[in-house]
């Protein structure tokens, strides 16, 4: 069994530089006395074991710079490193943290952009091997229900995705295509098969304005409302019903939405808890709903 937790310096250096010596000194040939510096002490560190066995480590520090991530050899490819940076990236949400940024080694760089990491700045050399910085918007960890601050949404993958996990009965989604970078993540798909499963009375409501993209591609949503038909439902909305309409919005049972403009998808602002905005973009797009009509290309693609 995986289990990873936080550790302080003085209380685990030595099993911490263990592991990094093994990957970063006895692998990759990087100076011993570049790979132990003056951060650590103050550093938040995250220890791997399984069975009891430290198996990899990461630290975050006060600035949001993740680093020092290794994955002893026989470990890697197993899900370690990605579970790793998942539990560093909880931990900067928890120590507030808007942002985190790291120097992934170049031939990593692939499995940062897989976690919602951007390139930034040029490659440079460090301990002799090729880096590249790399940034990441940390979502806030809203409660749906409890947490009523409005934010502006930096990441808007993530917040869709951390809202719909929280979903009990109801979903909406109101957007042009489903576009495949917000909303094709398959955990989103997982999540939405879970809420259609838990309760007869689910409902997912999926409205778009244009079902041509989605004729030529595999989209997971559009997939799972034709295995679920009966809980998750997808329409499309002619133009003209939709001149006067600015925004694509989320609502998520009585208390979360996220509203982006139509003119820039990536952009807009969220809160966990906005009964009255969610009532209001509700009424709105029950009346977008009634407009639309099934796609007969969507029902029948796959």
């Amino acid at each position: 069994m995986l289990t990873i937790e936080t550790v302080h310096w003085s209380d685990a250096s030595d099993t911490l530089r263990d592991l990094r010596f093994a990957v970063f000194v006895d692998e990759q040939h990087v100076p011993e006395d570049m790979e132990i510096d003056q951060y650590d002490p103050d550093a938040l560190h995250f220890l791997a074991t399984r069975s009891g066995e430290p198996i990899a480590t990461a630290r975050l520090l006060a600035d949001g710079t993740i680093g020092r991530m290794a994955v002893l050899a026989p470990y890697r490819h197993q899900g370690i490193g990605t579970a790793l940076l998942e539990h560093s990236l909880n931990e900067a949400a928890n120590q507030g943290l808007t942002e985190v940024s790291l120097a992934a080694q170049t031939h990593a760089i692939p499995f940062y952009e897989k976690a919602g990491f951007e390139l930034e700045g040029p490659i440079f050399m460090d301990a002799g091997i090729p880096h590249q910085r790399m940034t990441k918007a940390i979502v806030p960890q809203g409660k749906l229900g409890i947490d009523s601050e409005k934010f502006r949404v930096k990441d808007m993958p993530a917040t869709v995705l951390a809202m719909a996990r929280q979903a009990r009965r109801k979903l909406y989604i109101f957007s042009r295509c489903l576009e495949p970078e917000i909303y094709g993540d398959p955990a989103l798909a997982e999540c939405c098969s879970e809420l259609a499963r838990r309760h007869r009375n689910s409902e997912i409501r999926l409205l778009i304005c244009d079902d041509r993209p989605l004729r030529e591609i595999r989209h997971p949503m559009v997939d799972l409302s034709q295995r679920l038909s009966s809980s998750i439902s997808l329409r499309v909305i002619k133009p003209e019903h939709t001149r006067d309409v600015t925004e694509y919005f989320l609502l998520v049972d009585k208390e979360g939405i996220i509203v982006s403009s139509r003119a820039g998808l990536t952009l807009g602002w969220a809160s966990f808890y906005q009964r009255p905005a969610v009532r209001e973009y509700g009424e709105q797009f029950d009346r977008l709903w009634n407009l639309g009509k099934p796609s007969p290309w969507l029902r029948t693609l796959y």
